[in-house]
């Protein structure tokens, strides 16, 4: 008697699992003659178990993890890790409250980016809990 065949893939794959084969196990075939293409299944054998000692590697080795910074939070903005926007809070922590306009000086000559050295300075004095405008210094 010959095996019965199915019009579609999906067809045979579903036939093959209601047949309680697990669908990894499932192997398609396909059955060409003069009335066209027909699809079968059979059942392949189960993959060999992985013995425990054995190591298989593939692609590149992990890098060692990254050791973890404590950032501290305060009114809802986390200190920046390490990076130039630590660079730029060390900065603002020695100098004080510094308007934008007097940062842009010192953003060039350090090399920072000058939207993001802003950008920081507003991040700073939201930490800080400075709120307003800043008062002219006599």
């Amino acid at each position: 008697m010959e095996a019965k065949t199915y019009t579609k893939r999906e067809n045979a794959r579903r036939a093959g699992v209601a047949a309680g084969v697990p669908d990894e196990l499932v192997e398609i075939t396909v059955h060409k003659s003069a009335e066209g293409v027909r699809f079968g299944w059979k059942q392949m054998e189960a993959p060999a178990p992985v013995a425990a000692d054995a190591v298989v590697t593939t692609g590149k080795p992990k890098k060692a993890a990254a050791p973890k910074v404590e950032r501290i939070e305060q009114n809802g903005v986390k200190r920046p890790g390490p990076g130039k926007c630590l660079e730029v809070w060390e900065y603002l922590d020695q100098h004080g409250n510094v308007k934008p306009k007097d940062l842009q000086p010192v953003a060039e000559a350090k090399g920072w980016n000058l939207n993001n050295a802003q950008i920081e300075l507003y991040q700073w004095r939201k930490f800080n809990g400075i709120s307003g405008r800043v008062k002219a210094t006599a």
